[in-house]
Protein backbone atom coordinates (compact mmCIF):
# COMPACT_ATOMS: atom_id res chain seq x y z
CA UNK A 1 0.00 0.00 0.00
CA UNK A 2 1.35 3.33 -0.91
CA UNK A 3 -0.06 5.86 0.72
CA UNK A 4 0.66 9.48 0.51
CA UNK A 5 1.29 11.91 3.60
CA UNK A 6 -0.12 14.95 1.33
CA UNK A 7 -2.90 13.31 0.62
CA UNK A 8 -3.70 12.28 4.18
CA UNK A 9 -3.34 16.05 4.99
CA UNK A 10 -5.57 16.97 2.31
CA UNK A 11 -8.07 15.07 3.62
CA UNK A 12 -8.11 16.28 7.45
CA UNK A 13 -8.05 19.82 5.75
CA UNK A 14 -11.45 18.85 4.27
CA UNK A 15 -14.21 20.31 6.21
CA UNK A 16 -16.94 18.66 4.06
CA UNK A 17 -16.40 14.97 2.55
CA UNK A 18 -13.52 14.25 5.01
CA UNK A 19 -15.26 10.52 6.35
CA UNK A 20 -16.26 10.10 3.01
CA UNK A 21 -13.25 10.43 1.37
CA UNK A 22 -11.51 8.30 3.86
CA UNK A 23 -13.88 5.49 3.36
CA UNK A 24 -13.26 5.66 -0.72
CA UNK A 25 -9.66 5.73 0.12
CA UNK A 26 -9.95 2.43 1.77
CA UNK A 27 -11.83 1.03 -0.45
CA UNK A 28 -9.64 1.84 -2.93
CA UNK A 29 -6.62 0.62 -1.05
CA UNK A 30 -8.49 -3.01 -0.25
CA UNK A 31 -9.27 -3.45 -3.87
CA UNK A 32 -6.24 -2.52 -5.09
CA UNK A 33 -3.26 -2.51 -2.20
CA UNK A 34 -0.72 -2.03 -5.26
CA UNK A 35 -2.17 1.63 -5.99
CA UNK A 36 -0.12 4.59 -5.60
CA UNK A 37 -1.99 7.77 -4.42
CA UNK A 38 -0.77 11.17 -4.99
CA UNK A 39 -1.96 14.98 -4.87
CA UNK A 40 -1.86 16.20 -8.77
CA UNK A 41 -3.76 19.62 -9.81
CA UNK A 42 -4.36 19.79 -6.20
CA UNK A 43 -6.43 16.67 -5.79
CA UNK A 44 -6.25 12.89 -4.64
CA UNK A 45 -5.40 10.59 -8.19
CA UNK A 46 -4.62 7.09 -7.63
CA UNK A 47 -2.25 5.46 -10.26
CA UNK A 48 -2.67 1.78 -11.14
CA UNK A 49 0.57 0.66 -12.54
CA UNK A 50 2.14 3.63 -13.20
CA UNK A 51 -1.55 4.95 -15.31
CA UNK A 52 -3.85 6.97 -14.04
CA UNK A 53 -7.27 5.40 -12.97
CA UNK A 54 -8.87 8.22 -11.29
CA UNK A 55 -9.40 11.22 -8.91
CA UNK A 56 -11.68 12.33 -5.87
CA UNK A 57 -12.41 16.09 -6.10
CA UNK A 58 -15.18 17.33 -3.46
CA UNK A 59 -16.69 20.74 -4.54
CA UNK A 60 -19.37 22.25 -2.23
CA UNK A 61 -22.50 20.60 -3.92
CA UNK A 62 -21.14 16.83 -4.34
CA UNK A 63 -17.86 14.69 -4.39
CA UNK A 64 -16.70 13.36 -7.68
CA UNK A 65 -15.24 10.62 -8.53
CA UNK A 66 -13.84 11.02 -11.82
CA UNK A 67 -12.13 7.69 -13.94
CA UNK A 68 -9.97 8.90 -16.54
CA UNK A 69 -10.50 6.12 -19.16
CA UNK A 70 -14.15 5.96 -18.03
CA UNK A 71 -15.25 6.60 -21.46
CA UNK A 72 -14.22 3.17 -22.65
CA UNK A 73 -16.13 1.27 -19.62
CA UNK A 74 -19.41 -0.48 -19.86
CA UNK A 75 -21.73 1.15 -17.68
CA UNK A 76 -25.14 -0.86 -18.05
CA UNK A 77 -25.80 -0.36 -14.56
CA UNK A 78 -25.93 3.20 -15.27
CA UNK A 79 -23.39 4.00 -12.66
CA UNK A 80 -22.19 7.02 -14.14
CA UNK A 81 -23.11 10.64 -14.11
CA UNK A 82 -23.72 12.08 -17.66
CA UNK A 83 -20.93 12.24 -20.24
CA UNK A 84 -19.11 15.94 -19.77
CA UNK A 85 -18.38 18.10 -23.04
CA UNK A 86 -15.68 19.60 -22.26
CA UNK A 87 -13.79 15.89 -20.26
CA UNK A 88 -14.50 13.70 -22.73
CA UNK A 89 -12.44 10.49 -21.74
CA UNK A 90 -13.03 11.31 -18.18
CA UNK A 91 -16.46 9.26 -16.83
CA UNK A 92 -17.62 10.69 -13.24
CA UNK A 93 -19.73 9.34 -10.29
CA UNK A 94 -20.99 11.58 -7.67
CA UNK A 95 -20.72 9.83 -3.87
CA UNK A 96 -24.28 9.63 -2.27
CA UNK A 97 -25.04 11.46 0.32
CA UNK A 98 -24.17 9.31 3.29
CA UNK A 99 -23.94 11.64 6.21
CA UNK A 100 -26.82 12.34 8.67
CA UNK A 101 -27.16 15.86 9.96
CA UNK A 102 -29.50 14.35 13.06
CA UNK A 103 -29.37 10.77 13.15
CA UNK A 104 -31.39 10.47 16.13
CA UNK A 105 -34.54 11.66 14.13
CA UNK A 106 -34.47 8.51 11.32
CA UNK A 107 -36.41 5.46 11.39
CA UNK A 108 -34.77 2.23 12.15
CA UNK A 109 -36.39 1.44 8.37
CA UNK A 110 -34.76 4.69 6.45
CA UNK A 111 -31.12 3.75 8.23
CA UNK A 112 -31.59 0.36 6.92
CA UNK A 113 -32.34 1.91 3.17
CA UNK A 114 -29.17 3.87 3.66
CA UNK A 115 -26.91 1.28 4.94
CA UNK A 116 -28.81 -1.03 1.60
CA UNK A 117 -27.72 1.92 -0.88
CA UNK A 118 -24.04 1.97 0.58
CA UNK A 119 -23.86 -1.16 0.13
CA UNK A 120 -24.78 -1.17 -3.41
CA UNK A 121 -22.46 2.00 -4.01
CA UNK A 122 -20.06 -0.09 -2.88
CA UNK A 123 -20.30 -2.72 -4.67
CA UNK A 124 -20.77 -0.71 -8.09
CA UNK A 125 -17.73 1.52 -7.30
CA UNK A 126 -15.85 -1.40 -6.51
CA UNK A 127 -17.53 -3.37 -9.89
CA UNK A 128 -15.80 0.44 -11.50
CA UNK A 129 -12.49 0.17 -10.12
CA UNK A 130 -11.34 -3.44 -11.47
CA UNK A 131 -13.33 -2.65 -15.13
CA UNK A 132 -10.78 0.36 -15.45
CA UNK A 133 -8.03 -1.97 -14.02
CA UNK A 134 -8.80 -4.16 -16.47
CA UNK A 135 -8.67 -1.97 -19.14
CA UNK A 136 -5.40 -0.92 -18.22
CA UNK A 137 -4.07 -3.87 -17.88
CA UNK A 138 -5.33 -4.84 -21.88
CA UNK A 139 -4.11 -1.11 -22.91
CA UNK A 140 -0.97 -2.77 -22.26
CA UNK A 141 -0.80 -5.62 -23.77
Amino acid sequence: MQTSEAVSEYIFKQEKYQNELFYLRKLIFREFPTIKESIKWRMPFYDYQKKPLLYLRPTKENLIIGFMDGIHLEDKENFFAQQSLSLKRIRHVYFPKTMYENIESLTDAEIEIQDQKNKDFENDFCKMLHKAALFIDNKKS
